[in-house]
């Protein structure tokens, strides 16, 4: 990867650069990041991953989707300078993300790493800050078995003197050592900036401690806080000033398949890539305030390595609500002696899934879709179009 980016002079892609790190709300953050910056009225470049329905979604200009011959055109360029050296799926996309950023000459490029940090595809950069979002059980067969053994693969995109914006409230020492070693300003949650619920759902962000302390306040509670308060603290750390306004824009849009309420054949289908234990608690304590209607029906996704004890016990759901469908590709998995076990119906065909959940369920039910990209990608194309 460092070896094709230097060959092709990628390895600065925009004029500043921010990489994401962390277990959960990753994108979110990448998203509320690249809203805000482009408030400031400065050009953005932002990548993620994975994409959910369509590649496109993984590069953006301003918000964008790049179109399907810039893309070929970024691989056709790689592909010239690749040579002999192994590039991965996600190299090609890392690299072709640098490749249009560096044409479309953006301001701001914000990245988010794919799984990991250390050794992900975009730590090649240089960059001019560092976020994690919070460091969790997820991806244990590649990142290790433990809290402290991820976080210290996260903290391997930490940087000589470059600062790190950390989420997590109970810190993992992994990260905090890293950051210390390597001189890097660490902005820590709670010491630094955090964020506050009131009373009838008003919410704010809280930047600085004691008497310098500054708050914006939103009326409603944006669904990702965390992700939106580290996306002010990073703009915060990189000079620019945010104000309520700037706030209250970034409530206009989301992310598809990110707590997504779509209504189709007269029920609520909310979707939600959610796909560890810590994700799927979170996601269960805030669905009753944004749907006050009982989940009548789930249906879950898992991919291979995946925690799926953990995963349905934090679902909190009686099991024969729950409805569990094949995922495809690499890491595709049906789970089907874990359904048994734990009494969940199994249907590894998605349409037939469809079929039963709509077929069980009445006019207002609210449907919860929840796991991998690839079931809740595929899912949406049905109840989306």
């Amino acid at each position: 990867m460092l070896t094709v980016a230097r060959r092709l002079e990628l390895l600065q892609p925009a004029s500043q650069t921010v990489v994401v790190a962390g277990t959960n709300g990753k994108g979110s953050t990448v998203h509320y990041t690249e809203q805000l910056l482009v408030a400031q009225g400065v050009k953005v470049g932002s990548t993620y991953s994975p994409h959910l329905q369509r590649y496109n979604e993984r590069i953006r200009i301003n918000g964008q989707e790049v179109g399907d011959e810039e893309i070929v055109s970024a691989f056709e360029g790689i592909y010239d300078a690749q040579g002999g050296v192994h590039l991965s799926y996600h190299d090609y996309a890392t690299l072709a993300s640098f490749w249009i950023f560096k044409r479309h000459q953006v301001d701001f490029a914000i990245l988010e790493v794919g799984v990991g940090g250390r050794y992900d595809a975009t730590n090649v950069v240089f960059r001019d800050a560092n976020v994690i979002t919070s460091v969790a059980l997820d991806h244990q067969n590649m990142l290790g078995p433990d809290v402290e053994t991820i976080g210290w693969e996260k903290a391997g995109i930490s940087r000589c003197g470059v600062p790190l914006i950390y989420g997590d409230l109970n810190q993992v020492s992994t990260v905090v050592n890293r950051a210390g070693s390597l001189q890097s300003p660490l902005i820590e949650r709670v010491k630094d900036f955090d964020y506050k619920s009131h009373d009838h759902e008003k919410f704010s962000v809280v930047i600085g401690i004691g008497q310098r302390a500054r708050q914006l306040c939103l009326s409603k509670a944006p669904k990702n806080p965390l992700s939106l308060t580290l996306a002010v603290q990073t703009l915060v750390t990189l000079g620019f000033s945010v104000d309520e306004s700037d706030l209250a824009d970034t409530q206009t849009t989301q992310l598809p398949g990110r707590m997504e309420l779509i209504h189709h054949e007269d029920r609520q289908w909310f979707l939600d890539v959610a796909h560890n234990p810590d994700a799927i608690k979170y996601l269960m304590r805030f669905l009753p305030k944004i749907n006050h209607n009982q989940v009548a029906r789930v249906l879950l996704g898992i991919s291979k390595h995946k925690d799926f004890s953990g995963i349905v016990q934090a679902l909190r759901l009686p099991t024969n609500r729950i409805l569990l469908t094949a995922t495809q590709g690499r890491r595709g998995s049906s789970w089907e002696r874990q359904c048994s076990e734990f009494g969940i119906q199994c249907i590894e065909e998605l349409d037939l899934a469809y079929q039963e959940l709509v077929a069980n369920t009445v006019s207002g039910d609210l449907i919860l879709v929840v796991g991998s990209f690839d079931v809740v990608g595929r899912l949406r194309t049905k109840v989306a179009s």
